[in-house]
């Protein structure tokens, strides 16, 4: 029986070895696969301050452009508008006075008076519509 405990606990001994072993190249290797997973975390965030400050000067440099150019066609509308004035040839909407103030009224006013005849004529239908039909008329056409 002294044999066999012998045995068993030399087989426990190198169970327990090979234990230790395994459990040493697996916690080796998770420390590997962790330095791997920082570098790549770190590598990502380079990356994405690199992006963030590429995308910050892109729309600096949009607004400056959009700035430019919004300046220019407000200088050119401005110098057109002021050799107008010099000439006498702006027209005022609100008063009505002017070329197109007058031009404008005016269509208005035939608007205004087309439907009006529209109406006295719609209204003229209707009431010989209803003449027929209280003479008993039967169908009537619109």
């Amino acid at each position: 029986m002294i044999v066999e405990t012998d045995a068993l606990a030399d087989a426990a001994q190198r169970f327990s070895e090979a234990i230790r072993a395994e459990r040493a190249s697996t916690m080796d290797a998770l420390a590997t696969e962790r330095q791997a997973a920082l570098q790549i975390i770190e590598s990502l965030r380079r990356e994405r301050g690199r992006r963030m400050v590429d995308a910050n000067t892109r729309f600096a440099v949009g607004v400056v452009i959009g700035l430019a150019l919004g300046a220019a066609a407000i200088y050119i509308v401005n110098q057109r508008a002021s050799e107008e004035a010099r000439l006498g040839l702006t027209a005022s909407p609100a008063s009505g006075d002017g070329a197109i103030g007058g031009r404008l009224k005016a269509a208005l006013e035939a608007g205004k008076r087309a439907a009006k005849r529209r109406e006295d004529e719609l209204w003229q239908r209707y009431r010989e519509r209803v003449k027929r039909e209280a003479a008993g008329g039967g169908e009537y056409e619109i």
